[in-house]
C-alpha cells in the first residue's frame, strides 16, 4: 500500500520512459496520471532498430510488460564484432542461453516504433490518460502548482510535472534554466529496417544475433527484430554536425539516396551481410549523434526529468532505451512511498547519476572506438582490444550493465 497522498501529475513525453513512468506510477502510486505529447495519437517516434538488454527488460517486468519484447522481438543468440572488408572475426560470443540463465533475460531486438506503439496501447488499457498535439510552449510555477501552457493555448495545471520529452527537452531548458544545444559526437549513423526471406538468411549465414562490422569508412550493425525476417541495420560513419548546414546526406532523405551512401562504405567488403541486407531496406532515416554532459541537478520546484531529459546519451552503447526505463521505475519507487520533495528528487538524482553518467560517457567511447577512428593505426588498435577484451565483455553483460534491476534495487 503506498504512503502517499494522491496527486496530479503531468508528464511529457509519449515515447519510451513516458508510458512505463505511467504505468509504474499507476502501479505504486494513487496519483492521478495525465501523460501528454506534441505530435498525434498515429505519430510514433522516428526510428530502426532498438536493442533491449536484460536491465531493460528487468524495467519491463515491474510494470508486467517485458511480453511486448520477448514475445515479438527478435532474440540475440550471439554477438560477433567482424572486419567487413577482410571478414576477419574480432570476437564472437553465443548470449542467449547465458543471458538468460544468468540474468532472466536475453537480450533482444524490437521495430522501435512497434515497441512504442505497444507500450502506448498498454497504457491506454490500464486506465492512463493519454492526451495529444500538446506541444509544450512554457511552464509556470506557484508554491502549490505547476502549470504547463501548449502552444494550442490550452492549459493543464498539475502537483507534479516530469518531463520525459528527449534529449531536445523543453522541460529541461525550464529546469536548467537556459536552452542549451546538445553536444555532436562526430558521427551521425543511417538506420534502416530491411525485410529478408529465410532464405537470403541461410545464403548469407545470418544466425540470429547481433552483428557488427567494422571498416575504414564505416561501422555497420545488423539484428533481427522480430521472428519474421526483419532485420535492423546501422551504419555510423564520422561527419561533420549537421546543425552547421552541412550533411554528408544532403537535402535528399529518400531510401535510395540514403542506401546508395550506406553502400558506398561498405563497397568492396568481403563479409557480404552489410551490402545484402541494406539492398533490402524498406525504410532508413540519417540521424546525426548528439548527447549532453551529466547536470548534477534534475528538478527544479514541482518540475522533474527522467529519460533522455535528464540523462541523453548516444545509442552506441546500447543503453539509451534502458536508462530511460530504469530511471521511470526508480521514480516511480521513490514517489510510491514518499511525498515529494526536494530531499526526494536529489535522492532520485543521486541513485541514478552514477550509472547514468556512467552510461553516457562509455557511449560516447563507443562512438570514438566504432564511427570516428579513420587513420590504419587507430583501427589498428581498436581491433586488437576487441580481440583480446571481447569475449569477456560480451560474457560479463557489458562490464555488469545487464545485471541492473531498478525494481528491487535500493532506495
Amino acid at each position: 500500500m503506498s504512503k502517499a497522498t494522491p496527486l496530479t501529475i503531468i508528464i511529457v513525453g509519449n515515447g519510451i520512459a513516458g508510458p512505463i513512468l505511467a504505468m509504474a506510477l499507476k502501479k505504486v502510486t494513487p496519483h492521478n496520471v495525465i501523460l501528454v505529447d506534441g505530435g498525434p495519437e498515429e505519430t510514433l517516434p522516428l526510428g530502426a532498430g532498438l536493442g533491449i538488454a536484460p536491465n531493460g527488460l528487468h524495467a519491463l517486468r515491474f510494470i508486467e510488460a517485458e511480453h511486448l519484447v520477448v514475445d515479438k522481438g527478435g532474440r540475440l543468440e550471439y554477438m560477433a564484432f567482424r572486419r567487413g572488408d577482410s571478414n576477419e572475426t574480432l570476437a564472437e560470443q553465443p548470449i542467449g542461453d547465458l543471458f538468460s540463465e544468468k540474468y532472466g533475460f536475453s537480450s533482444y531486438g524490437v521495430v522501435r516504433s512497434e515497441y512504442c506503439r505497444g507500450l502506448r496501447a498498454l497504457a491506454k488499457e490500464r486506465g492512463v490518460d493519454m492526451r495529444f498535439k500538446l506541444r509544450l510552449k512554457s511552464i509556470t510555477e506557484t508554491d502549490k502548482i505547476v502549470t504547463a501552457h501548449f502552444t494550442n493555448g490550452e492549459d493543464l495545471s498539475a502537483d507534479l510535472l516530469i518531463g520525459c520529452d528527449g534529449i531536445h527537452s523543453p522541460t529541461r531548458a525550464y529546469v536548467v534554466g537556459e536552452d542549451i544545444k546538445p553536444d555532436f559526437a562526430n558521427a551521425s549513423v543511417i538506420v534502416g529496417l530491411s525485410k529478408l526471406t529465410s532464405q537470403e538468411e541461410e545464403t548469407l549465414n545470418l544466425k540470429k544475433g547481433f552483428n557488427m562490422h567494422l571498416g575504414s569508412k564505416a561501422s555497420v550493425g545488423v539484428l533481427p527484430l522480430d521472428q519474421d525476417g526483419t532485420w535492423g541495420w546501422f551504419a555510423g560513419f564520422h561527419t561533420v554536425d549537421p546543425a552547421g548546414g552541412e550533411t554528408a546526406w544532403g537535402n535528399d532523405h529518400s531510401i535510395e539516396e540514403l542506401t546508395n551512401l550506406a553502400q558506398s562504405k561498405v563497397e568492396g567488403w568481403q563479409n557480404l551481410v552489410p551490402s545484402k541486407v541494406i539492398s533490402k531496406t524498406f525504410r532508413c532515416f540519417p540521424i546525426p549523434l548528439y548527447d549532453r554532459q551529466p547536470i548534477a541537478t534534475w528538478h527544479r520546484g514541482r518540475v522533474v526529468l527522467c529519460g533522455d531529459a535528464a540523462h541523453p546519451t548516444t545509442p552506441a552503447g546500447g543503453q539509451g532505451a534502458q536508462m530511460a526505463a530504469e530511471s521511470a521505475i526508480i521514480l516511480a519507487r521513490l514517489l510510491g512511498e514518499n511525498e515529494p520533495s526536494d530531499d526526494l528528487f536529489k535522492r532520485y538524482a543521486s541513485i541514478r547519476h552514477p550509472r547514468t553518467d556512467w552510461v553516457t560517457k562509455n557511449s560516447r567511447r563507443t562512438v570514438n572506438t566504432l564511427f570516428v577512428p579513420t587513420t590504419n593505426m587507430w583501427q589498428a588498435i581498436r581491433d586488437i582490444a576487441i580481440s583480446l577484451l571481447g569475449g569477456f565483455v560480451f560474457r560479463s553483460g557489458f562490464l555488469g550493465q545487464y545485471g541492473y534491476d531498478p525494481g528491487n534495487v535500493a532506495l
